[in-house]
């Protein structure tokens, strides 16, 4: 199928498609320039006239270039061939944080059963991969995404990185189908356990000949304990793994939250890089995963080199933070100084903020955030956009100075009323990176 390419500036989504995937109204990134890339064949479709080999890219018109990628799929408990559904409104996030985003479908469970959803999720990685070039991809940065079975997807894939048996011969052979980091969303692991683990209320007959399970793998799931072991992502677990983020709802009536409880386990005992977080009262879905109200309960266990940590809401599910960890795991040189200045006069004052990229990847696009100690406000500001609630500051930048080599600073200046006490921020973040604060 014919590629078809389009232009267009992504402003923001409808809101029906951004709660889908739980992108909320209030993480509203800038305006930025996509060329979008539509029913790109990564291989030649399967049956014939399907879209299960088909892909979209989103690519930002500005900034660096190669540019790390991230690879979604939407989840549909495999009954769908069309899983790069919902990735315009990844993209909306992503793109203009500096990432190409990549919606990828793969055959459904009734076109062709397991393990050819895995076979195709490697083949999509394997032809991007070798046309990075052509997109301005960095090969050595691929991150994957998805929700539900496209969470399952997400582990496979980063977990069978080398295994030949989930490569299969579809489409481009010959390039590693290999990610850096995964993150996924409520995905289903050892599909045995599943009934025993289903909420006192209730849930799915996942042992039932039709259940989605059963349907996957081609038999009914009790009877072929073999074939189901080849489709649990804690079969290729082993301590040399990317690093994976997880997050499950505790009340999911679907996909039992035990199920990621066994993964975490797993990668535990093999000495893994995992971080599992659970989230109380959450069902299966994005919006009650990310939902603000459940901010500080959740449960954040992780896992590396066999040294464990766990906490109470040490870590929100926030698009930020999983942009942060994204970025972590692709090695994309996270570093940052703030220098500060202001001057002082009866009741108001002048100010300035210096951001220096001390990192080894050039920065595209940032936002710095501070609070103030006391009661300070913004009246005006030049080099940036900068709004304020309460003691919190943003500063987004103003387009004409978003980009910020290795080495290389950005300045802004405002105005701003203050009475009493005007100390200096206690702390800066550039894009959610905590950045070294040096003196004027």
């Amino acid at each position: 199928m014919q590629a078809r390419i389009r232009t267009a500036m992504i402003v923001g989504m409808a809101m029906t498609v951004l709660a889908a995937v739980g992108v909320s109204a209030t993480f509203a990134p800038p305006a930025h320039a996509t060329q979008v890339i539509t029913d790109i064949a990564y291989a030649p479709a399967q049956p014939a006239g399907s879209r299960g080999h088909l892909l979209d890219l989103h690519l930002p018109s500005t900034g660096i270039t190669p540019r790390p990628l991230l690879i979604w799929h939407t989840g549909s408990a495999w009954t769908s061939d069309d899983g790069k559904a919902g990735a315009d409104a990844i993209a909306s996030i992503f793109n203009p944080l500096g990432f190409a985003v990549a919606g990828v479908s793969v055959r459904s469970s009734a076109q062709a059963i397991f393990p050819a959803q895995v076979h195709d999720i490697k083949a999509a990685i394997r032809w991007l991969r070798a046309n990075a070039a052509t997109y301005q991809l960095d090969p050595n940065r691929f991150a994957i995404m998805g929700d539900s079975s496209g969470g399952w997807l997400t582990e496979m894939a980063t977990l069978s990185g080398g295994v030949a048996a989930m490569e299969g011969t579809v489409g481009t052979t010959g390039v590693s189908s290999a990610v850096q980091v995964g993150l996924a969303f409520y995905s289903p692991t050892d599909f045995l356990q599943m009934n025993a683990q289903n909420l006192p209320t209730g849930g799915l007959d996942h042992n039932s000949p039709a259940s989605p399970e059963s349907l996957l793998v081609g038999c009914p799931i009790q009877t072929c304990p073999a074939t189901v072991a080849q489709a649990n992502p804690m079969t290729y677990v082993d301590a040399n793994d990317p690093p994976l983020m997880f997050l499950h709802g505790q009340a999911d009536f679907l996909v039992p939250h035990g199920q990621s409880v066994l993964l975490y386990n797993r990668i535990k005992a093999q000495c893994g890089d995992a971080t599992f977080v659970s989230v109380p009262a959450a069902d299966h879905m994005m919006p009650q995963i990310m939902d603000p109200a459940q901010y500080g309960l959740q449960t954040v266990r992780t896992t590396t080199d066999c040294a464990e940590t766990v906490g109470t809401g040490t870590l929100n599910p926030t698009w930020a933070n999983f942009a942060t960890f994204l970025r972590s795991g692709l090695k994309m040189g996270n570093a940052c100084e703030v220098t500060y200045a202001t001057g002082t006069w009866n009741g108001a004052f002048n100010g300035s903020a210096t951001i220096k990229n001390t990192g080894t990847t050039p920065i595209d696009g940032w936002t710095l955030t501070w609070a103030w100690s006391g009661n300070q406000q913004i009246t005006t500001a030049w080099n940036a956009t900068v709004t304020q609630v309460g003691n919190q500051v943003t500063a987004r930048d103003a387009g004409h100075n978003s980009y910020i080599g290795p080495g290389s600073s950005q300045s802004l200046g405002f105005s701003a009323t203050a009475t009493g006490t005007n100390g200096i921020p206690a702390q800066f973040k550039l894009n959610n990176i905590v950045c070294t604060r040096v003196p004027a």
